[in-house]
């Protein structure tokens, strides 16, 4: 709220943060290190619900939390997927992170729905060969309904660091591993300060950069948000196109697993692979698997630990008010 949130769209961005943060997940309240991260635009206006069908809907986000503007677009979904059986939604012109898609997309597999989650966001990632940012870090997430612990869910960056994951190297004064960043002038760096000026690079290479180049124009160009480029001089992180017209996109699909059988046999065999990939060896884990395995300890312990100048950077947010 000092950033200049409204309470109910600071409810909702503090249940997406926390979300994250119990589940040992770097976008939780690491976002608040740097509050203009977060920043709040005197000038937003009401959400505005744009080419909107039986089946789908944009949400023009008018400049509030991008946070607000998925978890509206998420809402729709979910409902017009019960009513349609398939629903897609996506969001624009809002200029904040989503944080940890995970959260939306297990609010669509718990209502029985197959859930397809990509956020797209400003230029911080590099293409294989590349010096300067052109990707976001666009994450995609999958949450399929069924095994009896809850969705599965597999939620993934396609790019090699996060902004706010390397935020919070340098909070706590480590450095990044090897091969995840380079610096504005094309070189490999592990500094996080150096690494914020330049560029992240994909995961994987070529598999990783081409996933991220699919994301890009599923949710940047699909949902109308910016799209890099238009000339100007080189992009690294924190600036771009896309960081100068302040629109990032996401894109939410949900699916109803009928259109093709019936949901209790779905979830059934969705049941039956996953104990078959667990009892395949000793040490197998399922995507986010490890994650309900730090919420339930973190929830057992009763409070969190995190880095000092993560710690003073949210108290001194807390007693001042914020000029963005």
């Amino acid at each position: 709220r000092n950033i200049g949130y409204s309470d109910d769209d600071a409810k909702i961005m503090t249940r997406v943060m926390m979300h994250a943060e119990i589940h040992g997940n770097n976008q939780g309240i690491s976002k608040l290190y740097r509050p203009q991260d977060m920043g709040f635009n005197p000038k937003a206006g009401p959400l505005k619900f744009e080419n909107e069908t039986p089946q789908s809907v944009v949400v023009n986000g008018n400049q509030r939390s991008g946070m607000v503007a998925l978890s509206t677009a998420v809402d729709k979904v979910v409902a017009k997927a019960r009513a349609t059986k398939f629903a897609i939604a996506g969001t624009y012109n809002t200029y904040t992170s989503t944080g940890m898609l995970a959260y939306y997309a297990s609010t669509v597999a718990e209502a029985g729905l197959i859930a397809i989650v990509m956020a797209g966001s400003p230029e911080m990632v590099a293409p294989v060969g590349g010096k300067q940012a052109v990707f976001g870090t666009n994450p995609i997430c999958f949450a399929i309904p069924g095994p009896k612990e809850g969705p599965l869910i597999l939620d993934m960056a396609t790019a090699a660091a996060t902004l706010f994951g390397t935020i919070s190297y340098k909070a706590s004064g480590k450095p990044l591993p090897p091969g995840v960043a380079i610096d504005k002038d094309g070189n490999p760096t592990t500094d996080p300060s150096l690494a914020l000026e330049g560029a992240f690079l994909a995961f994987g290479g070529y598999k990783g950069a081409g996933l991220a180049l699919i994301v890009e124009l599923l949710t940047q160009v699909l949902s109308g948000g910016a799209i890099p480029g238009g000339g100007g001089p080189e992009a690294h992180v924190g600036t771009g196109r896309k960081w100068r017209e302040k629109s990032w996109s996401n894109t939410v699909i949900a699916i109803d697993p009928a259109l093709l059988m019936a949901p209790d046999r779905f979830k059934a065999r969705v049941q039956e692979v996953c104990n078959h990939v667990k009892n395949s060896g000793p040490r197998v884990t399922l995507p986010g698997e490890l994650e309900i395995k730090r919420r339930d300890e973190n929830l057992k312990a009763g409070g969190l630990n995190i880095a000092k100048g993560l710690f003073d950077n949210i108290q001194a947010l807390a007693n001042t008010k914020a000029k963005l």
